[in-house]
């Protein structure tokens, strides 16, 4: 399965990191930045990621829903599909 491409401008990406820090709790904010970072540094995957923000974001589906775009679903699919195949 294909993943699909985003193209996401630096600017969409810094507004919804900014409306995240505003609507949430600092500690909360600290552990998606952590994510994100994490994710950056390949120490995790795009279903772990996705995992965590669905956590941090739970009451917040709004935000949930922005952050789809960053990570789109075929890939957090892809990779779901990938890991159960090991066991």
């Amino acid at each position: 399965m294909a993943a699909e491409k985003v193209t996401i401008d630096h600017e969409e990406a810094v507004d919804f990191v900014r409306k995240v820090q505003k609507r949430i709790n600092k500690e909360a904010y600290k552990d998606f930045l952590m994510t994100l970072c994490a994710y950056r540094n390949k120490c995790k995957d795009v279903a772990d990621v996705y995992r965590d923000v669905v956590e941090l974001f739970a009451d917040y589906p709004d935000l949930l829903e922005g952050f789809h775009r960053f990570l789109p679903t075929s890939e957090v699919i892809a990779d779901l599909e990938s890991k159960l195949q090991i066991l």
